[in-house]
């Protein structure tokens, strides 16, 4: 068949040589390999297929930094998956336009409006339409994405705007060839749609989707519209196709341009004229129809399907430029940058013109930008608040102040902070404690405050002191609440009776909250309430067990809950009390204090990772190997930090360890390989731990020329241990560097040695 197209050619039958698009007889392999690109620049030390095997669910597909559209293959996994692709799967649904960076969890996603090319008989049932794929023909680059699919093999490229997506198909075939436009298309639930064949050479229309099933179930009748989303989506071909059918379920209705319900789509016949590529332009919007027009022609107009994909790289060069290193070997610069990568994917940027769809009070309404921005799809706070927020102030400041003011703005419609944001109505409620409360305290103290910082305090304040209606907060009340469960703001602890699988960890979560809070109260100049949430932030102490040296359940009249052990998972989220007892950032010499003091202290960190307690692929103990600075066992630190990132991490498609949530596990392995960790958020402080890398150069002004230095001199494979160092030329005292040094422009040299010797810096605790 394809000699046949050659043939054609040659003969001038043919598709004319003026009509857009790669002409097939310039193709050079005639399996439609055609040409690997790859992004330029520090992108090109990017794999976006890091963490796409296993449970780090991460998306390969192209996309801007902060893009609303996310356009990526969805593998052959059905309905429930967590995330699109699977490596370990070869066979394609199709290509979706949104996704979220690593969620964990079970029977969600988003994965909506998706695109299949096709040859041969139609068939538009998922079951029975998957294309196979070999990784061979696969190009996978911050910007692009390109595979062959299928016996006769489709060329299928992919990139990407921030509300658009740009697909082009080069079919070998001679005739039959098709693409398909699935509304019905998810990992969530199709609830509805509407599709529309317009004219010939546009498919436009909705679909409608339950995003999150299990949550809608536990809500119930609580919030029945909770997860419900509708996008939006305007297709426009670059070349006429020859007929076009619609289906609903899985029988197609050729000739019918119109159809409404569940799982329904559209398809586009280009017959004969498939010997040479075409074009899908894809707006998406949660706006209107009208709107996902105007961001299909505003962000593609009528540019070249390299020239968007050329300025996706550009883009994702100038946010990565942000960090730039100096030795290191090609993985370790691979995972750095990979890192930074996935912890620029979210959360989103969902301004559409002047214009964003906001659903926190679960009806959902289009709002005005109001001269802010609006981010969601922030999965979830308890994840992003200890690593990806922090990094994003390094590497995309300018950015953050909307994003926390995208808080305020959900807390106005919704009356509560999202702790868990998305695109759909309603609240997801997701996850525990007020995380979100300790993005903004990190926000404030380095200086990021273009926000409303008093109806910030507002919200945190209400959140602080009251809870929402929960239809489970007789037992299970760590699952929907919205704000602190009444026991704690009475007790000092969220007892047992409340929830017996998360009441101690939430009562730790909350006591850190509460630090978080006075932190932007004493900012604001609210001195009483400074001192309270002060106070109150010490009630972490109320579920620490000295008994056992743990943190442990505790009941409404004050007792503990027995029999003890900490390495059950009773009590706490998705951890034991081994990973939770270091969960006091914000007060971390008194626990020390109430370990035992520094050497008990170091001991028992010695036992969390011998004993196997660790866990590198969840965030509860995400900051535990940096605790031993605290009580000056320096060494121990650059060793474990060092020895996880060799043993949890590398640039497979199974590299990371666990699901990446937004971004947080390649943000904890970017601060890793730099050499710094920001222990407490809301704190301003890094903590130095094993610089992978001879020179780091973070850009933190590009405009004013600023810049950070740290600098490991004599760095080796043999020289991994800091013998001593140097801010500005003064010797450090702790093992420690601020956000003001840092927004200064500071210069930190470390020196390195092969001897793993006691810094001579004081940890800051007895």
């Amino acid at each position: 068949c394809a000699a046949a197209c050659l043939s054609a050619c040659s003969r001038g039958d043919a598709p004319a040589a003026s009509d857009p698009g790669p002409d097939y007889c310039a193709i050079e392999d005639a399996g439609g390999g055609a040409t690997v690109w790859k992004a330029p620049g520090l992108a090109a030390w990017v794999n976006p297929l890091i963490g796409t095997q296993g449970s780090g669910n991460a998306v390969p597909g192209p996309m801007i930094p902060h893009g609303m559209v996310k356009l990526s293959p969805d593998s052959d996994t059905g309905p429930g998956a967590i995330e699109g692709y699977e490596y370990g799967n070869t066979k394609l649904q199709g290509f979706s336009h949104t996704h979220l960076e690593g969620p964990g969890g079970s029977n969600y996603g988003y994965s909506e409006v998706l695109l299949l090319p096709q040859t041969g008989a139609l068939q538009v049932s998922p079951s029975k339409n998957p294309l196979s794929f070999d990784h061979a023909t696969e190009v996978v680059t911050p910007g692009y994405y390109a595979v062959t699919l299928g016996e006769d093999g489709i060329r299928a490229e992919l990139t990407a705007t921030g509300h658009a997506g740009l697909h082009r198909y080069t079919f070998p075939a001679c005739g039959g060839n098709r693409i398909l436009v699935d509304a019905g298309h998810s990992r969530g639930r199709s609830l509805d749609g509407d599709v529309k064949v317009v004219g010939n050479d546009t498919v436009e229309g909705y679909g409608v989707y339950l995003v999150h099933p299990l949550i809608a179930f536990g809500l119930g009748n609580a919030a029945p519209n909770t997860g419900v989303a509708k996008a939006y989506f305007s297709v426009r071909f670059n070349r006429a196709f020859e007929s076009a059918g619609t289906w609903s379920g899985s029988d197609p209705s050729p000739g019918v341009l119109q159809v409404t319900g569940a799982h329904a789509g559209a398809y586009v016949e280009f017959g004969s004229r498939a010997g040479r590529s075409v074009e899908a332009r894809v707006g998406i919007s949660f706006i209107d129809v009208d709107q996902a027009r105007k961001n299909r022609d505003g962000e593609l107009g009528e540019a070249s399907f390299d020239q968007i994909r050329d300025a996706a790289a550009q883009d994702w060069n100038r946010h990565l430029g942000r960090i730039e290193v100096q030795g290191g070997t090609d993985d370790q610069r691979t995972m750095l940058y990979t890192g930074l990568y996935h912890a620029l994917m979210q959360p989103a940027d969902y301004t559409e013109g002047d214009r964003f769809f906001i659903g926190g009070d679960a009806t959902g309404a289009v709002k005005q930008t109001s001269g802010h921005r609006f981010f969601t799809d922030d999965w979830c706070a308890w994840d992003t608040a200890r690593t990806t927020y922090p990094m994003l102030t390094l590497l995309d400041p300018e950015v953050v102040p909307d994003m926390v003011q995208s808080y305020v703005t959900w807390y106005e419609q919704a009356g509560w902070m999202s702790k868990c944001s998305w695109h759909a109505a309603g609240d997801s409620r997701a996850m525990t404690g007020n995380f979100p409360f300790c993005t903004i305290a990190d926000a404030w103290v380095k200086g990021l405050r273009g926000f409303d910082a008093e109806k910030a305090y507002e919200a945190m304040y209400k959140g602080s002191m009251q809870d929402s209606p929960n239809p489970l907060e007789s037992s299970l009340c760590g699952y929907f609440g919205q704000g602190t469960p009444p026991d704690y703001v009475s007790l000092g602890w969220v007892p047992s009776e409340c929830d017996q699988q998360q009441a101690a960890s939430m009562t730790l979560e909350h006591a850190y909250a509460d630090w978080c809070v006075a932190k932007v109260a004493e900012g604001l100049g609210k001195t009483q309430d400074a001192a309270f949430f002060t106070k109150r932030s010490a009630n972490w102490k109320n579920v620490w067990n000295p008994a056992h040296g743990f943190p442990q359940l505790r009941k409404r009249n004050g007792e503990w809950v027995e029999p003890f052990d900490p390495a059950s998972v009773d009590g706490f989220t998705e951890a034991d009390a081994w990973k939770y007892m270091w969960t006091v950032p914000q007060d971390l010499c008194g626990l020390v204090e109430a370990v035992g003091g520094a050497k008990e202290f170091e001991s028992r960190l010695d036992e969390l990772f011998a004993g196997g307690h660790f866990d590198p692929s969840n965030e509860p103990d995400f900051h535990a190997p940096y605790l031993y600075d605290l009580v000056g066992a320096h060494a121990k630190t650059q060793d474990r930090v060092r020895q996880i990132v060799k043993d949890s991490f590398s640039t497979q498609p199974g590299g990371l360890p666990g699901n990446d949530d937004a971004g947080a596990t390649s943000a904890w392995l970017a601060f890793a390989l730099i050499g710094m960790y920001p222990v407490t958020p809301g704190s301003g402080v890094y903590w130095i731990g094993s610089p992978h890398f001879s020179k780091v150069t973070v850009h933190v002004d590009v405009a004013k020329g600023t810049d950070f230095v740290m600098e490991a001199q004599g760095l080796s494979a043999d020289n991994l241990y800091i013998q001593s160092g140097t801010l500005d030329g003064v010797p450090m005292t702790t093992p420690q560097v601020r956000q003001e040094e840092i927004q200064r422009g500071a210069k930190l040299v470390l020196v390195m040695g092969k001897d793993p010797v006691a810094w001579t810096v004081s940890g800051g605790c007895p």
